[in-house]
This record gives structure tokens, sequence and C-alpha cells, in this order.
């Protein structure tokens, strides 16, 4: 368990910081498809499905398991301003979200955790925040590698 959780935080951090040195915050993770070059292009799906391959076995929860398999779809669409794969993209990036809040409240009993996301989610959209959507996913994500660090130690 310790490996894939070193293993899901290697390719968040990597990832993430890659994509903010090089092209600096984006409006959201999932814009940085878009400002890599054509034959970097899938490091976008490769960040998804090492990121949620992990979180599914560690989190050994059906909730966790849907947060992994929809951030996976996240992957798998992650053209989303094309018009075929949009709605995947979205309804996968929404039901990550989602899911893995609900198993951070419900499978962990950290409700605390998931009513600091919404209190700060919250508070970008009230103050308009620059590329809120990014934070908010920052935040997500960071919180699943707490939850689950919790977990796997």
């Amino acid at each position: 368990m310790i490996s894939l959780y070193i293993i899901m935080l290697v390719v968040f951090f990597s990832y993430v910081g890659f994509i903010w040195i090089k092209y600096g915050v984006q409006r959201s993770i999932s814009d940085s498809y878009y400002r890599l070059p054509d034959k970097w292009k899938f490091l976008m799906t490769l960040f998804c499905w090492g990121f949620a391959v992990p979180a599914m076995i560690i989190g050994n929860t059906a909730l966790m398991f849907l947060a992994g398999s929809f951030i996976a779809f996240v992957g798998v669409a992650a053209a989303f301003k094309e018009s075929m794969t949009k709605e995947v993209h979205m309804i996968g990036a929404y039901g990550g979200v989602l899911f893995s809040q609900m198993s951070i409240m419900i499978d962990y009993g950290l409700w605390p955790i998931s009513a600091l996301f919404l209190l700060f989610s919250t508070t970008l959209l009230l103050f308009g925040a620059k590329n809120q959507i990014w934070w908010q996913e920052i935040l997500a994500f960071l919180l699943i590698c707490v939850v689950l660090g919790l977990r796997a130690l």
C-alpha cells in the first residue's frame, strides 16, 4: 500500500508541479492538456490514471473506487473542448470530486475535511477568485492524498 501511495503522490506532484512551473496556474488542471505539445498530451491521461488507480486500490471502498473511476474517465476524455469527449470529461471531473468527498465523509468519517473543501470552494466562488477551478481541483486531490495517506500508513 505504501508503494502505491508514493506512486500516487509522485504522479500528482510531478505533473501539477511541472505544469505550474512551465505554464503557470491554469484555468483548471484539465486545461493543461491544451498547453502541452501534441507529443506530450498523453501525460494528462497518465496523470489521471496514475493517480486514480492507486486511489481506488488504497481506498478499498465502493465510493473511493467510484471516485477513482470518474477521475480515470477524465484522463480518457482529456480533450474536453471537443464535442465527443466534453460530456464524459465533465461527468468524470464532477463525479471524481463528488464521490471522493462522499467517501471522505461516509467511509472514513472525516466530514470536517469535506466541510473544509466546501468552505474553501464556496469562498473562491463568492469572491470570484481567478482560476478557482484549478484551486478547487488541487484541494480535492490533496484531500484525497491526506485521507488515503492516513489509510496507507
